[in-house]
């Protein structure tokens, strides 16, 4: 297999955590951003925001005034975490397994080619 078969994954780390009700205790939604130890302290990353029954996340402009649907209380971050994800650029059509166990003329012919390489290297 190739050089460019398996080349080396990207893995990129995200801040998630549960937006939650302080009066109604009810799950708003989650919220994620993107960290990067390499990029500048002061550029903002763009915040994802995933409500349940949503199948898409929307961007939040500024999560912190969002509000609870149920009783319009204020809301705050639970269960926060960072996720590592990791990101291969892999193509499985060009080098998929083969399956099963290869023909009797194949594993002959490779036994004949073997027997001829180490006669001409002995």
């Amino acid at each position: 297999m190739s050089s460019e078969t398996f080349s080396k994954p990207q893995r990129r780390s995200f801040f998630v955590a549960d937006l939650k009700c302080y009066m109604c205790g009810s799950v708003y939604g989650s919220i994620e951003s993107e960290q990067s130890l390499t990029a500048a302290p002061g550029i903002v990353r763009p915040v994802l925001l995933r409500q349940p029954g949503h199948d898409q996340p929307v961007q939040a402009v500024n999560w912190k005034h969002l509000r609870c649907d149920r009783c319009n209380g204020p809301l705050f971050l639970d269960e926060t975490e960072v996720v590592t994800r990791r990101y291969d650029n892999y193509n499985w059509l060009d080098e998929r397994p083969r399956r099963g166990r290869p023909p009797k003329r194949l594993i002959e012919e490779r036994r004949r080619e073997r027997d001829l390489l180490e006669s001409h290297a002995a």
